[in-house]
């Protein structure tokens, strides 16, 4: 942008005007204010013609300028102008904070100090967990009063968040950092809360201990969105507490206290030091509904009482949102044995039936209840509505739930990262993780969008042309706003969409013409093969004959694998572990995806079925490794495998692309280990065919062993 002359009000409207501003009288006015005195024109000549072109790429220059003019009424003028003219990190960061932001940017005009740390670059980097909790911990020492210290933390809480958001939208963070600083941010604050309120009542009443007199904690767990590290500007923190044992507290200048109602009085304190608003604001907002019994339920239970509540009276939504429980504050050996206790309830093997009806059915009162309140609303809210981020919450949990208890490898709180997870296993179609993974990406930038304009918990779109203009430059479309919001608005459409298809066929919403189901053998048959779980055999060869859920097979292919069927059992039956086999052999065949090749392969060699039933059999490591490289099944089918007898010599030549010329230290690791691990199979293969003798085997395998070390 050219420089306008700031003491000439024409040509500076003029400019406005042509840079984008919407109201370019205003923004004149704004400018002026910057500079009320000679002496301040003059400072912030040098730095005007960049300050005006980020401001007018900032989602909305209007409400930056204003922002800037703001902030520069309340420090000094001379020093704040040669920082934008010297400092170059500094007009970026203020045009894009205030622009998107005004309760980030009426965060730091309150606290105009915290700029010039911001602009350090040890600051502005990602924090770890560890730090944030100390930085907390410094922010509140020198402090004795309740009242004080509740301050302190949250003037913590938000000159972090001006950190956080600063490098969100300056475009240094993405989302998964995002979030997880975010959470660690709660972290932080939870962990320096509890620890207090602790303190004061251990002084009061003594330390809790249990029935042998050993002293006992209390965990913070967190569910939701701060279990998994998911959370945004404005979210609510969803928070259980649990503590070791029942007993009673050693006693103290106010008498003893049962654990229970010692760590209760406890819990209320740390709520009410997060959530209470002080003349600082407040921390987070607390929800305590997902604790058992909900608003009726004791706000703190003993790790004992939780397991007999989920044994004998807990629904199956409450086990659903165990999967992103997290220890995040307080006793940590509390929150390991409550964590190991959740892994356990929540991931339980075979495939439980009730949950795609049960998730299904929540679905349906979400939906009616967005329904009651606003039809209209419910179609813009990216959280709840068709198409939303529930949605693909609701198909990732429910394959979490469905195969986590047998394959530990999808036990993930993050949502993304089991988007990821899903389909690296083959769980979900490939095309399809990537389109679930951009699009919740998508909706969650939205939504952070959405709370980070004024910290507002909200989930809904706005109706207004040009509010949805300003959201969709806030998102990163770089348009005249109206021009942005049509662009959002269709690209908006078709994600959920999508989105919303993805999760109708998944949980039989809108029911298609299903080919015919071949006919598989009753349990009673199973049984009497010699299958000690005939239920979960049954599925393992539904799963086998007609794919996972979003990853069917077509037609041709499953007609195939169902004349493999009578094979495969015998095979089974035959094998060491009848109902491994066919649980690995599954995996194996996911793993694979819907390749025709296999199953002919397969099919062609009843001595290649057999081998690869007994190597599924053993469940070890070399089976695992089949899952996780199906494609070395074709290696094993070749006839030149069993033959002769296998010397160091033959497996140093097999080595030897590791040490090919200009190879790299990292990929001759790579391939070590890939080469060692497809010879060890082929070692493992001759034998479980009977080519070799255990003595043989064990002969084989030392020369490997001598031709990997050289």
């Amino acid at each position: 942008m050219q420089s306008p002359t700031l003491t000439n009000r024409a040509e500076l409207v003029g400019a406005l005007r042509r840079a984008g501003f919407a109201d370019p009288a205003a923004a004149a006015t704004n400018v002026e204010a910057l500079t009320p005195t000679p002496r301040d024109a003059e400072l912030l000549e040098p730095a005007l013609p960049r300050l005006l072109a980020e401001l007018a790429a900032a989602p909305d220059p209007d409400m930056a300028l204003n922002n800037l003019e703001r902030y520069a009424a309340v420090v000094d003028r001379a020093v704040f102008f040669r920082t934008l003219s010297e400092h170059p990190g500094a007009i970026p960061l203020l045009a894009r904070v205030g622009g998107a932001s005004q309760f980030l940017a009426d965060v730091l005009r309150r606290r105009p100090s915290t700029l010039a740390w911001l602009l350090e670059p040890r600051t502005m980097r990602p924090w770890l967990a560890e730090e944030l909790a100390e930085d907390a911990a410094q922010a509140v020492r020198p402090f004795t009063t309740r009242e004080a210290r509740m301050n302190a933390l949250r003037r913590f809480k938000y000159r972090q968040l001006l950190r956080i958001g600063a490098r969100d939208l300056l475009g240094d963070a993405d989302l998964a950092v995002t979030t997880e600083e975010l959470s660690h941010l709660a972290d932080a604050c939870l962990a320096q809360s509890t620890a207090d309120a602790l303190g004061e009542a251990r002084a009061r009443f003594g330390a809790p201990l249990d029935a042998d007199g050993r002293e006992t904690g209390l965990a913070v767990v967190g569910m939701g969105k701060l279990g998994g590290d998911e959370l945004n500007y404005s979210s609510d923190i969803d928070l259980m507490f649990v503590y070791g044992a029942d007993g009673e507290t050693a006693g103290g200048p106010d008498g003893r206290l049962e654990n229970g109602a010692f760590f209760a009085r406890v819990c209320r304190d740390v709520v009410a030091r997060i959530e209470e608003a002080t003349d600082e604001g407040y921390a987070f907002r607390v929800d305590l509904r997902l604790r058992p019994e909900g608003r009726m339920g004791a706000v703190a239970m003993s790790l004992d009482a939780y397991a007999a509540y989920h044994r004998e009276r807990a629904e199956l939504w409450e086990r659903q949102a165990l999967l992103k429980a997290r220890a995040c504050a307080g006793d940590a050996d509390v929150g390991t044995r409550f964590m190991a206790w959740a892994t356990a309830t929540v991931y339980r093997p075979g495939v439980d039936e009730r949950v795609l009806p049960a998730i299904r059915g929540m679905k349906r009162q979400i939906d009616r209840a967005l329904r009651g309140r606003d039809a209209e609303g419910s179609a813009r809210n990216v959280k709840l509505g068709r198409g939303g981020i529930r949605e693909i919450e609701f198909i990732v949990q429910a394959l979490q739930l469905l195969y986590g208890g047998d394959d530990p490898w999808l036990r993930e709180r993050n949502s993304l990262k089991a988007l990821f997870r899903l389909t690296e296993r083959g769980y979900l179609a490939p095309d399809l993780g990537r389109r679930l993974s951009h699009a919740l990406v998508h909706l969650r930038t939205v939504e952070h969008r959405l709370q980070i304009v004024h910290e507002f918990q909200t989930h809904t779109l706005p109706d207004d042309p040009v509010e949805l203009g300003r959201l969709a430059r806030r998102v990163g479309i770089e348009a005249p706003p109206r021009v942005a919001a049509r662009r959002f608005a269709s690209e908006h459409r078709a994600l959920r969409r999508d989105v919303h298809r993805a999760f109708s066929e998944f949980f039989g919403e809108r029911p298609t013409e299903a080919p015919a189901r071949p006919r598989l053998p009753s349990r009673m048959a199973l049984t009497a093969t010699g299958f000690a779980d005939p239920e979960r055999a049954l599925q393992n060869l539904r799963m086998i004959v007609e794919g996972r859920p979003l990853v069917p097979y077509p037609g041709a292919l499953r007609a195939a694998l169902a004349r493999l069927i009578p094979a495969l059992l015998d095979a089974c039956w035959k094998s060491p572990d009848p109902d491994e086999a066919l649980n690995q052999f599954e995996r194996f065949l996911a793993a694979a995806g819907p390749r025709a090749g296999y199953v002919e392969l397969l099919a062609a060699s009843p001595e290649l079925l057999h081998g690869l039933v007994r190597l599924c059999a053993g469940g070890d490591l070399l089976a695992q490794l089949l899952v996780a490289q199906p494609e070395l099944l074709g290696s094993l089918a070749d006839p030149a495998v069993l033959e002769g007898r296998r010397t160091r010599a033959d497996f140093r030549a097999a080595l030897a692309p590791v040490f090919a010329p200009g190879i790299g230290a990292a990929e001759a690791r790579d391939r070590l280990r890939r080469i060692k691990q497809g010879q060890e199979l082929t070692v493992v293969w001759r034998y479980l065919l009977g080519v070799t003798t255990i003595e043989a085997y064990g002969r084989e395998m030392t020369a490997l062993a001598e031709a990997t070390l050289g």
